[in-house]
């Protein structure tokens, strides 16, 4: 027998709710749980990382950020460091040479600090381009200090420095010129200084003669002299290369 049969009055629409509350009655159990996730304006799960083994877990540590957690996972997939100092092939210059011995230190201390190949050979051209203005600004102010000690003459001073560092250099066998201290002389106001001094007191024929401007009556350029000393060095280094 029905209930209309019964006579009974069936129970309103969400009979059985809490008396005041909004909410609609839950169809056999059909709607989604607050914190199952999904769509619909429901809450996400309060550990994403729950499902994930525990060695990724630890990794992660306290990253609650899913979207930052792919972005740092895509980051380390990218990021591969050299694990020997055979990984890395340092391109240089043309005419640029490295020691060997201080080649190996700047591999080892790349591996060391887990750089990438591409990391070292950036870090190896900053280097290049630092040493090339760094000499540049040391001759500029070599050269300006022999200007305001010697003023018009500065340049008869380099040109003979220069006739004395050849001339001791010949007496050496060239290891003057193949020595680092070379580029020292070089630049140096002081050394220029003490060489022309030396030449001024041995004199030209001493020295077995020879003009290093190449014979022609006009004092050295700061550069020239620079110049002349380097590829003095660079010819005696691939002598005994």
């Amino acid at each position: 027998m029905t209930t209309e049969e019964a006579g009974a009055t069936p129970p309103p629409a969400g009979a059985g709710q809490e008396i005041g509350s909004n909410a609609p009655a839950d169809a056999g159990g059909l709607m989604p749980d607050a914190d199952a996730g999904g769509t619909g304006g429901t809450a996400p799960h309060p550990d994403w990382r729950e499902g994930l083994p525990q060695e990724l877990r630890d990794a992660l540590g306290d990253d609650a950020d899913p979207a930052e957690a792919a972005a740092t996972y895509a980051r380390g997939r990218e990021y591969k460091p050299a694990q020997q100092a055979e990984d890395i092939a340092l391109k240089l210059g043309d005419g640029e040479q490295l020691h060997p011995g201080l080649e190996k230190l700047f591999k080892d201390m790349c591996v060391a600090q887990r750089m990438t190949p591409a990391q070292a050979q950036a870090v190896a051209d900053f280097h290049g381009r630092f040493a090339a203005e760094a000499t540049r600004l040391y001759l500029e102010h070599g050269a300006a200090q022999l200007e305001r000690r010697f003023g018009a003459d500065a340049g008869k001073v380099r040109d003979n420095a220069l006739k004395m560092f050849a001339g001791l250099d010949r007496a050496m066998d060239g290891r003057l010129s193949q020595s680092a201290s070379g580029k020292q002389i070089a630049s140096s106001p002081e050394a220029v200084e003490a060489l022309y001094l030396i030449y001024q007191k041995l004199g030209e024929d001493s020295l077995g003669g020879g003009s290093p401007s190449g014979g022609e009556d006009r004092a050295m350029s700061d550069r020239e002299f620079f110049e002349h000393v380097y590829n003095s060095q660079s010819k005696q280094s691939a002598k005994t290369a």
